[in-house]
């Protein structure tokens, strides 16, 4: 159950790392910061809405799971820095960690509102 979900979110995030990129072209890894951003509100909405064990280990651990990119970010991170792009690193790594965990509050309470 877990990993058909986690096949189906690293599907998603191919898909939609290909039409980000073909559409923005910059230095700022807008891809993996939007489905990160996501993925942590959706985590948040998840488990503040009590989802069931089994919806949650689908939805949550498989397809969010397979969706988000922890590992993607850092090696973003790390070849900004090795580029000497400091500024956008620093930057988005930031807006990375603080928007992540403030849309995962965010969702959190709004899950439970639902």
């Amino acid at each position: 159950m877990i990993g058909l979900g986690a096949a189906i979110g690293s599907l998603l995030r191919f898909e939609l790392t290909l039409r980000i990129k073909k559409h923005f072209k910059e230095n700022w890894p807008l891809a993996t910061f939007l489905i990160n951003l996501s993925g942590a509100f959706l985590l948040g909405l998840m488990f503040g809405s009590h989802l069931q064990v089994n919806y949650f280990l689908f939805w949550g651990t498989g397809v969010v799971g397979g969706f988000t990119t922890f590992s993607t970010l850092n090696s973003e991170l790390i070849g900004l820095f090795n580029n000497k792009h400091l500024y956008v690193g620093i930057n988005y790594m930031l807006f990375s960690y603080l928007g992540g965990f403030g849309l995962l509050i965010t969702g959190y309470f709004l899950g439970k509102l639902i």
